[in-house]
């Protein structure tokens, strides 16, 4: 038996210090399926989300999308930027663009490198402060690995459902709800699979009582999700 993610979202916030750095910088606002930025955009800023949530996706060879994170109030992005334009070290080589797209409404904070430098240089502690967002991300980087090392497409997506309700999960009635606007299609790209076979997933997860659907969803026993995923 697998042990249940301890925490819940609360606990993926920055410090207190960080943000209000980044507070500091300028105020964006996009609507659904506005693209926030790109990877191949050479006045790349650094960013905070403070409402809304963002999907960072690239475009394969074949056309078809795969999303590779969800970022949510608190986070903040670009972190090859971070580690770019303060430790000089270029983390991703590849030809792929990478594109962050507003899933809702959203609005967030920027800051252009020389401010960011600025502000680092002025209060060192903030590589602290950085050092622990790159953990968090390296966390989930971990976890889609595991995930794509599963036998079967629906351990994936039971796996995949139990740590958004770690990452994104809040209290709820009827257990932990996913706050975040995750439709089943997302799901597919998430897991590089159709949406037609996240959805039988979905129904027999469902039907067994371990996941609740609608406008959100819902998980009424995270830790029975969990087990799920690796039986």
């Amino acid at each position: 038996m697998r042990i249940v993610f301890p925490y819940l979202y609360e606990a993926w916030l920055i410090t207190k210090k960080l943000e209000t750095l980044i507070l500091g910088g300028r105020k964006h606002s996009f609507n659904k399926g506005e693209l926030v930025q790109s990877s191949d955009n050479d006045q790349q800023r650094f960013y905070l989300i403070k409402s809304g949530f963002i999907k960072r996706y690239l475009i394969e060879n074949d056309g078809t999308l795969s999303v590779q994170y969800i970022d949510v109030p608190g986070d903040i992005f670009p972190l090859t930027f971070v580690f770019n334009r303060l430790l000089h070290q270029t983390i991703y080589r590849g030809p792929e663009v990478h594109y962050y797209e507003a899933m809702n409404k959203v609005v967030v904070y920027s800051l252009d490198s020389e401010k960011l430098i600025d502000g680092v240089n002025k209060d060192p502690s903030l590589y602290r402060d950085l050092l622990s967002v790159a953990g968090k991300r390296l966390e989930s980087n971990i976890q889609l690995l595991e995930n794509q090392a599963l036998r079967t497409v629906y351990h994936r997506v039971a796996h995949q459902l139990a740590y958004f309700g770690h990452r994104l999960g809040k209290p709820h009635a009827n257990g932990i709800k996913v706050d975040v606007p995750l439709t089943q299609q997302d799901l597919a790209d998430i897991l590089s699979t159709s949406r037609e076979t996240v959805s039988l997933c979905v129904v027999r997860l469902r039907d067994k009582g371990l996941i609740k659907t609608g406008a959100f969803f819902v998980i009424p026993n995270l830790a029975k999700l969990q087990e799920e995923a690796y039986k």
